[in-house]
């Protein structure tokens, strides 16, 4: 449900072209803000534009907190904060990121993911939102950054497809309820992927299983294996 809802969240503050006769999500606040908080919203928008952020996700997510009836002076520092990430993601990220991808980065900058982290991710052609996602899933779970790249930096390489890619913190999740620490699951899982195990057959078989165990005192390379491997 969690991972669904960052799917919503994610795809809320994507920019569509609208069709003729279709409003934008500026038109939209335009007719749903009050006029004083339009006008604060579009100052924003106008100031990230300067920074080569696109306004679309501050109007949508300036829908989204009056939807929730958010107070106006709290809904603009909300507002102030996300344009800020946004800022950092375009950093990361580079002029050419799309909207959905600016969008998942600023959403994993809020979760405790760092902006050297996603620089990362985005050197290794991390331009995909799911991955990002993923990335901000494991991080938040207790896998260090490190290794949290290197599982999704082995998805990316293997070309997962995004829904086998979202299914990559269940099986760290699965690990962990064996037992195994955080850093250690995420090891087990990235061994998989590197065995020629990706894809569909590093995931929940058939029966719902975890797949093949781990061999005893088993340890990957570059990290601890055990539960009681470091994070």
């Amino acid at each position: 449900m969690m991972r669904l809802a960052w799917v919503v969240a994610l795809m809320a503050g994507v920019t569509v072209v609208p069709a003729q006769g279709q409003t934008t999500p500026r038109d939209q606040a335009r007719t749903a803000l009050p006029p004083a908080l339009f006008q604060s919203v579009e100052a924003l928008a106008a100031d990230a534009a300067e920074r080569g952020v696109p306004g679309s996700p501050l109007f949508n997510k300036a829908l989204e907190g009056m939807a929730k009836r958010v107070p106006e002076p709290l809904l603009l520092n909300t507002l102030r904060g996300y344009s800020q990430r946004l800022g950092m993601t375009r950093s990361a990220f580079g002029p050419e990121a799309p909207t959905s991808l600016l969008v998942a980065g600023a959403n994993a900058l809020q979760r405790g993911v760092d902006q050297e982290t996603l620089r990362s991710l985005g050197e290794a052609n991390g331009h995909s939102p799911m991955a990002v996602m993923v990335l901000a899933d494991l991080i938040e779970t207790g896998v260090s950054s490190e290794r949290a790249l290197r599982v999704v930096r082995e998805a990316m390489g293997q070309g997962m497809g995004e829904g086998r890619m979202l299914r990559i913190p269940e099986q760290v999740h699965g690990f962990m309820r064996q037992g195994h620490s955080a850093g250690a699951a995420a090891d087990r899982v990235w061994s998989r992927m590197r065995g020629g195990m990706g894809g569909g057959a590093m995931f929940l078989g058939r029966s719902g299983s975890m797949g093949p165990g781990v061999p005893p005192g088993w340890t990957p390379r570059g990290g601890e294996g055990h539960a009681g491997g470091g994070m």
